[in-house]
């Protein structure tokens, strides 16, 4: 099926079944300008110049803009004034939308099983059709829970937190149809390994979380099939040189790829730069852990049942609990990149590649080359997003 576009500026509008972007530096490469031509949804050309006459296109001049694979949040549980947990399908529209506007163009909708309810927010990302959002596509869900450790639940309920179950594990894949991609999981627990083990058997990421878990229990995880780690630092136990706990287990381990909430609040900005000395760039992935304050003003609001504060970019609920971010995912993006002096590509490849090569879609997105799908993003080396493509149509243009 094809992506039309439509420019309403003359007499009578206009149908383009392409669109071609003029002028554009890629990201990887940022001293060279090209042109991409992009056909039924996908890009189909990229050269130093296409002649215009050559192509039946809406023509969009990036005026030198940097052009990026379209941004890629695993870890995002709203925006928009609404969460995932809310369960309403304008909702996920709104969520969508207000991701796209700051160059997201997937996410992993992540959210809780709750245990004492139907979980009608799971059942509706079952059965939702993302070319009825408008923005952002949902490409799975993250489960935070339910088989994580209670002294580390930071702000996840306790209804919210189950022992391992084979039997509910069932019931999950059952009301989340084929839609869960990832679980966070603290591997120290009776019963998990188990649970990790068959996570892993059917190729959904088995995330560390929400864990107390010692160094050789972390090793244990890893060895039942642990690939991933959740807001690493977070929720987790600290470095001490006499019980080291899960962080070198995870820093030594070249296969586990690391979530970083790079906003300098959940992290001090010493410990996203040592990260990133410590281990090779495309192990970082940055995230937002993000609720409904992202594009909202700050206030107060509610999550989950209990009130909580947004102000200065982050979320505590009424006691300080620091429960996400309210900075969207280019922005946590430019912080990363301004914490560690790293260059354009790297910091584009933590939102965009690197998420995309952990869930297994690297052949289709996440880079710019013919055949790829054109999710892509036109922004300035700060990450001010202009534009969001995805599929070849533009869902945000910033006025």
């Amino acid at each position: 099926m094809l992506n039309y576009y439509i420019v309403c500026n003359t007499r009578e509008p206009r149908v383009f079944k392409q669109l071609l972007l003029r002028n554009c530096r890629r990201y990887d490469t940022p001293t060279q300008s090209v042109d991409i031509l992009i056909v039924d949804g996908k890009i189909r050309r990229i050269e130093s110049t296409i002649d215009q006459t050559d192509t039946d296109a809406e023509i969009i001049d990036a005026n030198r803009a940097y052009v990026a694979p379209g941004f890629i949040d695993v870890h995002i549980q709203g925006a928009g004034g609404f969460d995932i947990l809310d369960a309403k399908p304008e909702g996920l529209k709104t969520i969508s939308r207000t991701l796209a506007k700051f160059g997201v163009t997937g996410i992993l909708a992540t959210t809780v099983f709750q245990t004492d309810h139907k979980n009608e927010h799971l059942k509706l990302i079952a059965q939702t059709n993302n070319k009825d959002l408008g923005g952002a596509h949902i490409l799975g869900v993250h489960l935070e829970g339910p088989f994580i450790n209670p002294a580390k639940k930071g702000g996840i309920s306790e209804n919210c937190i189950l022992p391992a179950s084979q039997y509910e594990l069932a019931h999950i894949f059952d009301i989340t149809g084929k839609r869960l991609k990832m679980m966070t999981i603290a591997p120290e627990l009776p019963g998990n390994l188990k649970i990790i083990e068959r996570l892993a058997n059917q190729q959904i990421i088995a995330s560390f979380g929400h864990s107390n878990a010692s160094y050789e229990e972390t090793q244990r995880g890893i060895k039942a099939g642990i690939c991933h780690v959740t807001h690493f630092f977070n929720a987790m136990p600290a470095l001490h040189h006499r019980s080291p706990g899960p962080i070198p287990a995870i820093i030594e381990n070249q296969r586990i790829s690391v979530q970083l909430i790079a906003d300098g609040v959940h992290l001090h900005p010493a410990i996203i730069r040592g990260v990133y000395q410590c281990i090779s760039s495309d192990r970082i992935i940055c995230i937002t852990d993000g609720i409904q304050a992202i594009g909202m003003p700050e206030g107060r609001y509610v999550y989950n049942g209990r009130d909580y504060i947004s102000k200065d970019g982050a979320a505590r609920y009424l006691d300080g609990t620091l429960i996400g971010t309210a900075l969207p995912l280019n922005q946590i993006a430019r912080r990363f990149k301004e914490f560690t002096h790293c260059t354009l590509q790297q910091a584009v490849d933590t939102v965009s590649f690197n998420p995309v090569r952990l869930l297994g879609l690297e052949n289709q997105k996440g880079s710019i080359a013919i055949g790829k799908d054109a999710d892509l993003v036109i922004m300035d080396q700060d990450f001010n997003v202009d534009m969001t493509i995805i599929n070849g149509k533009i869902v945000h243009r910033h006025s």
